[in-house]
């Protein structure tokens, strides 16, 4: 199984469209999987300054090197992360605004959040 294949397994319910045309969608995105004990867990996309994160199982070990690897670049190179969370999808939220992101935006389905400082990043 792919990272991407994993990231799509996270969404799937909450999302509607196909597996095949999800993977082209993310194919030209920077894709780092996420393993714990050598085993795929979920993975970080990331594509300029957005950034999205995805697991089919909830980690048992910290996830923040693999956070600040991403996030410490991101906001190197633009000053700022961006990222998206569906409304229905609370834990997702949280997450993100554990992580120093913040809202700037809604539409029917999702919020847009921005992050301008990680405090997973030094």
């Amino acid at each position: 199984m792919s990272e991407l294949d994993v990231l799509y397994d996270s969404l799937k319910n909450r999302i509607t469209i196909e597996r095949d045309i999800f993977k082209q969608i993310f194919s030209t995105w920077n894709v780092t999987g996420l393993y714990e004990q050598d085993v795929l867990i979920g993975c970080v996309v990331q594509k300029n300054h957005e950034v999205h994160i995805g697991y089919k199982q909830k980690p048992t070990v910290s996830i923040r090197k693999h956070l600040k690897n991403t996030l410490k670049k991101v906001l190197n190179d633009y000053g700022f992360a961006t990222t998206s969370v569906m409304k229905n999808n609370m834990n997702g939220l949280n997450f993100c605004k554990r992580l120093g992101f913040y809202e700037i935006s809604q539409d029917e389905s999702k919020i847009n959040l921005k992050c301008d400082r990680c405090k997973y990043v030094d």
